[in-house]
């Protein structure tokens, strides 16, 4: 699996980065096709001042992406509230999958 950080506001800690990659790493562990992951880490002041640091993370599944944003005072809460929206959106993933089911006739 490949994870790649962008951080335009280039003032993120070492320490923050490599927490969110072993997060990340967790969550391949519950999808074993994830074969992707994309972090963004910037600053957004064009709507809320006091809450401009944005997270998105992006995870490719084969195909399907899941996407992650979160928007809050520091990158910290930022990225914990994004990797615990990705924990919900690839449970619901997974028991999607579950679900389906196809009979073919031969």
């Amino acid at each position: 699996m490949t994870i790649e950080f962008e951080t335009p506001y280039g003032k993120i800690s070492e320490k923050l980065i490599s927490k969110m990659r072993n997060e990340i790493l967790k969550l391949s562990h519950q999808v074993k096709n994830v074969a992707r992951a994309e972090v963004m880490l910037k600053e957004d002041a064009t709507i809320v001042l006091s809450e401009n640091k944005v997270c998105s993370i992006k995870l490719t599944i084969f195909g399907d992406n899941l996407v992650a944003h979160a928007r809050s005072q520091t990158f910290n809460k930022a990225a914990r509230e994004a990797i615990k929206d990705l924990e919900r959106k690839i449970k619901q993933h997974t028991e999607s999958i579950d679900e389906v089911t196809t009979t073919i006739e031969v």
